[in-house]
């Protein structure tokens, strides 16, 4: 059994189908909902930027967006102000 979700999406303009696990799809409806963008016209763009032209291309090209648009969101290692944690005496 498949962890993987098929969802139809229209990319520029054409119904094409991609094969993605869950929170790939809710990390892309996510930054879609924050861009002010359909999943669609979202794919769209970045399928233009990176000419994924099949639905394999394409959901490799979405895997590495997502993750890239959340790590950009993230504050690296070095900005973070982390507090040494508490260890327990033995």
């Amino acid at each position: 059994m498949s962890s993987k979700k098929l969802r139809n999406v229209y990319v520029a303009g054409r119904r094409t189908s991609m094969r993605l696990e869950a929170a790939f799809w809710e990390g892309l409806d996510e930054i879609a909902q924050r861009e002010n963008l359909t999943v669609g016209e979202l794919c769209s763009r970045f399928a233009e930027q990176v000419g994924a032209v099949d639905a394999s291309n394409l959901s490799s090209a979405v895997r590495v967006y997502v993750l890239e648009y959340f790590r950009a969101a993230t504050p690296r290692r070095q900005d973070i102000s982390c507090h040494p944690l508490a260890v327990a005496a033995e």
